[in-house]
């Protein structure tokens, strides 16, 4: 059965790795554990197979990152099963009447895995694109 905890996996690279994404450093990794706003990691027993964790301001913008369930658990409902309870989490954040923005950037062809969460597409009648750009610091 699966279970889960609101916490990052003790490994994020090895579920980055999994999935072949590349790995974080250690100064990443620490910033990523200290600032999200919320995290959760899907267990199989003891074994950590799926892990997702919102960023934001915590009070009106959050930002999807990082969902990932390895391979060998994908297409069990546990992405969303950890994305329906972080969507909870951050809901939780709002007073009566207000309301929250939960963005994210999908992986290549996941979109209906996320429209299937109520999520919509980008760009629409009313929205532009979503946008990414990937700086890397020069080694001196």
């Amino acid at each position: 059965m699966i279970t889960y905890e609101l916490r990052l996996p003790k490994d994020i690279n090895s579920f980055r790795r999994s999935v072949g994404w590349y790995e974080l450093s250690e100064r990443q990794l620490a910033c990523a554990q200290n600032n999200s706003v919320f995290a959760i990691t899907a267990l199989d027993g003891g074994k950590e197979v799926g892990s997702a964790r919102i960023v934001g301001d915590g009070g009106y913008q959050f930002f999807i990152s990082d969902v990932i369930v390895r391979p060998e658990y994908q297409r069990m409902g546990i992405g969303s099963g950890m994305l329906k309870r972080l969507m909870d989490c951050a809901l939780s954040a709002a007073d009566e009447g207000e309301t929250i923005m939960i963005n994210l950037m999908s992986a290549k062809d996941k979109e209906p895995f996320y429209e299937s969460l109520g999520f919509m597409r980008r760009p629409n009648d009313e929205r532009g694109s979503g946008m990414t750009r990937f700086l890397t610091k020069e080694q001196k």
